[in-house]
């Protein structure tokens, strides 16, 4: 993909842009240890950005060498491109350098889908609802807000009536999965992604769909009219932490159902969580009022200091 590759040029006088490399990994460290209160998962996922073929874990220098800031683009699929991670030395702070780092990621994303000769495509990026700086930086570069995310939480509740509601979806299940989804009004909203740990948005094209299906992540809801052969929801999840220092949960990353029936999706969710023996349920959700009120009829709630709200920002490659 990158053998006519033309790296764009730094928009910042004093940083030069460059491959992160193991050499890097205490200076990241160090960012990281005073990111999120030490919580921060840049060193959880070094290795795997740093082999990843198709996207760029990059640096930005300063002119003596040191690692100013680092940020990651990743390819999803073709001509889908994902903005993350960036990074900035808290003593370098207020000098414009997350800035650079952010256009080098757009202009970097134009370059790598110039040189893959795909369609058209999109560069996305998460950030959170109260980051003003981030959201004047987006519309500078011509990102529009396409949706917004809340955090809930529930603890599982067992009912083994609600649970046998869903079942795997198996791959002869697909087609009709992908004609449900065509018709959701959601699916379009929630601009047909999947919202994942670390607060990433993925499109659930047909290939997503086939590989999420064999790792047993998707599971059809039958609790409207208990009827197997039609479809009345869709959940899409997995176990595991999304966070550092958390125990694992039943993470949501797609809900669906036919209209009038989320909040009865979202109980027997937390009747599917106790079989899967953990103490909790998380999502993040799209955030419209039917959707907020179906969830919290459902027993799901928000968190008490009112954090977890996330922005998705989406721009056009030429």
């Amino acid at each position: 993909m990158q053998a006519t590759l033309q790296l764009p040029a730094s928009t910042h006088p004093e940083l030069t842009f460059r491959r992160v490399t193991q050499a890097d990994r205490a200076a990241l460290a160090a960012i990281a240890a005073q990111t999120w209160d030490g919580n921060d998962y840049l060193m959880d996922v070094f290795e795997a950005w740093i082999a990843d073929p198709e996207g760029m874990f990059y640096a930005g220098c300063l002119p003596d060498g040191r690692l100013a800031g680092a940020a990651k683009l990743t390819r999803f699929d073709a001509g889908e491109w994902w903005l993350e991670g960036i990074r900035v030395d808290p003593m370098l702070r207020g000098q414009g350098i997350g800035r650079a780092i952010h256009a080098y990621g757009v202009a970097l994303a134009e370059a790598l889908h110039a040189a893959s000769g795909e369609g058209s495509a999109e560069v996305r990026f998460c950030t959170d609802i109260g980051n003003a700086p981030v959201h004047r930086m987006a519309e500078t570069f011509q990102f529009r807000q396409v949706a917004q995310f809340w955090r809930y939480s529930a603890r599982v509740q067992p009912s083994a009536a609600l649970a046998e509601t869903f079942r795997p979806c198996s791959p002869d299940q697909l087609p009709a999965l992908r004609a449900f989804l065509d018709r959701s009004p959601h699916y379009a909203a929630v601009q047909a992604s999947t919202f994942e740990a670390r607060w990433q948005c993925r499109r659930l094209t047909d290939a997503r769909l086939r590989s999420l299906s064999q790792q047993g992540m998707i599971w059809l809801w039958h609790g409207i009219q208990h009827d197997s052969a039609h479809i009345d929801g869709v959940l899409i999840g997995y176990v595991g932490s999304p966070y550092r220092q958390m125990p694992p949960e039943f993470n949501l990353t797609y809900l669906d159902a036919r209209t009038g029936g989320l909040a009865s999706i979202a109980r027997a969710a937390r009747a599917l969580g106790a079989l899967l023996d953990v103490p909790s349920l998380r999502h993040m959700l799209l955030a419209r009022g039917e959707r907020l009120v179906a969830l919290e009829q459902a027993g799901w709630r928000r968190p008490k200091d009112d954090s977890g709200k996330a922005c998705l920002f989406s721009r056009p490659l030429n």
